[in-house]
């Protein structure tokens, strides 16, 4: 990817940091090091660190929105999710860094999970998946906390500190594993497998 200006290095790299290493570790003065550029002209991009976490939290909601309106494919909001980790794994302390992300944050998950609702019932019309209502918003709260919170599952039971393309899978499949009782013989494209992509 090209980046255009200093801006979007900025907003790539930090990404890249806050993933890694978590919001409570990554300062200003980290992230204008990894940028190339000193302190004073980051400052010139973001006042503060919540400034680029309010940038980033917008270009986390337009690829949600994308998402949203193309092909639905839970490999591919598995994958998003992953790219965008820290806003689940460090959510308290985003919010004491930004009070105002709480909402937002909450905000665009009841409408993530409301389409993804109206897609699973979608597919259980279309005799895809068999399932009643409440099933698929149990699979559905299960399925999200999954996904949000598998890395922190491999740190804590099994001491793994670096996650590969191999952990990536794994906890796809965890999440798949909800599914595959309740799949029709003929398996919907929502639930293709990761390494497919």
């Amino acid at each position: 990817m090209k980046l255009r200006n200093t801006r979007d290095k900025i907003l790539v790299t930090c990404r890249k940091l806050l993933n890694a290493k978590g919001v409570s570790m990554v300062t200003t003065a980290s992230i204008a090091e990894a940028v190339g550029i000193n302190e004073g002209n980051l400052y010139y991009y973001f006042k503060r660190k919540a400034d680029i976490v309010n940038a980033l939290f917008e270009q986390f909601t337009a690829e949600q929105l994308t998402l949203l309106e193309g092909e639905q494919d839970m490999r591919l909001w598995f994958q998003l999710m992953w790219d965008w980790r820290f806003f689940y794994r460090d959510s308290m302390a985003l919010f004491t860094l930004e009070p105002l992300l709480r909402q937002r944050l909450r905000e665009m998950s009841n409408l993530v999970q409301e389409r993804a609702l109206a897609r699973l019932l979608e597919l259980v019309e279309e005799g895809q998946l068999k399932a009643s209502e409440e099933e698929l918003k149990v699979l559905l709260e299960n399925s999200w906390i999954i996904s949000t919170y598998w890395i922190e599952y491999l740190h804590s039971r099994h001491g793994i500190t670096r996650v590969t393309r191999k952990h990536l899978e794994w906890g796809y499949q965890q999440m798949l594993s909800l599914y595959r009782p309740y799949l029709s013989a003929h398996a919907p494209s929502f639930f293709k497998e990761l390494n497919e992509g």
